[in-house]
């Protein structure tokens, strides 16, 4: 669009030295008008295509608009100074720097068009104050309509970003506990798992489970039992490391993602996700059980790993409430302090 513009502006210059050609310096007013013409199609015009998608798109484009005003102030100039009609062309740059700049940069360009005119005014030939007032008045004015354009756009950006965050949030997480949802913490676990087998470094996930939870909303309505999950999701998200991910993959199963972490880092923060879940005031007691497996290599899958962590989870419940179960660990069955069983090997 800006090339167009351009060099739209650029033949419309030429038609206009044409239908003049008795005014003064029109060979060199037509030499800067090629020049820019073929600078925009040549040099620019390529350069901006490329620039698109890197970090000094910005900074491209805002100082072709600099440019831009520029070569108009020197196209006034030789024209015949302020009085010439050329000097509404100064106000398209100034509008469309409202459609790509934030404010600061409108401001700026609007204060250099302003303030080349104000050159040209003070040294060219002598014109009627009222039709440099008119000029005055039109790029001011197109200043101010860019630079609430620019306001404008700035405002409903952020309002597109925030809007765009929650629709995020609502599709990848669960709207009852803050946790992820199934389908967002498979994503990590796929990504996990592939970071892991590139660098070799051992992924842990942890499932859990309330024992009693059916008792819960049997006997206390569902209204206590989201309670409950909220407040069990609570103790869970605060046991964990920063880096580590929580998610809601069931009605009461929550899933536990440790990345870099050995067994028995896993073994640790088990314990405290247990002993914070086993804190929790329910009206039925409602103990954990949780299932633990750890990334094989190569040959695993995330689908294999959540597996064997399910499976263990089962071995878990069978054993008793509140237990823990290692899954693919050579077989050692450990009493733990309050009695429930801390079993590996399944």
């Amino acid at each position: 669009m800006g090339i167009g513009s351009f060099v739209l502006g650029g033949v419309l210059l030429l038609a206009y030295i044409a239908v003049t050609p008795h005014s003064p310096h029109r060979g060199s007013l037509m030499i800067v008008d090629i020049v820019t013409i073929a600078g925009s199609l040549g040099i620019i015009g390529p350069v901006g295509v490329r620039s698109l998608a890197s970090s000094w798109r910005d900074v491209f484009f805002f100082g072709w608009s600099v440019g831009t005003v520029v070569v108009i102030a020197v196209a006034l100039g030789l024209d015949g100074g302020a009085g010439s009609p050329l000097a509404g062309l100064l106000v398209l740059p100034v509008l469309f720097g409202g459609l790509l700049y934030r404010l600061p940069a409108v401001i700026g360009l609007a204060g250099l068009a302003l303030g080349c005119f104000g050159v040209i005014f003070l040294v060219g030939p002598p014109v009627s104050g009222a039709r440099a007032l008119a000029s005055t008045v039109m790029i001011g004015v197109a200043g101010a309509i860019s630079a609430t354009g620019a306001m404008n756009r700035h405002i409903w950006e952020k309002e597109r970003q925030s809007l765009t965050e929650r629709l995020h949030g609502l599709a990848t997480h669960d709207g009852l506990t803050g946790c992820l949802n199934y389908q967002a913490f498979q994503d990590v676990l796929i990504f996990e798992c592939s970071r892991a087998d590139r660098y070799g470094r051992p992924v842990v996930v942890i499932i859990g489970d309330l024992d009693g939870f059916k008792a819960i909303n049997d006997a206390n309505g569902h209204g206590v039992g989201d309670r409950t999950l909220a407040g069990v999701a609570a103790a869970m998200l605060s046991g964990v490391r920063s880096t580590d991910i929580v998610g809601r993959i069931g009605g009461d199963e929550f899933a536990v993602l440790l990345p870099e972490t050995s067994i028995d880092e896993a073994r640790h923060l088990v314990d405290r996700i247990r002993a914070l879940t086993g804190s929790i005031l329910t009206p039925v007691p409602a103990p954990m059980s949780f299932g633990v497996a750890i990334w094989q290599g190569r040959h695993d899958s995330p689908g294999e790993l959540l597996r064997r962590a399910d499976s263990a989870l089962y071995e878990a419940k069978r054993l008793g409430r509140g237990g823990v179960v290692f899954a693919s660990e050579p077989s050692l069955s450990m009493p733990h302090a309050d009695g429930a069983p801390f079993v590996s090997g399944t």
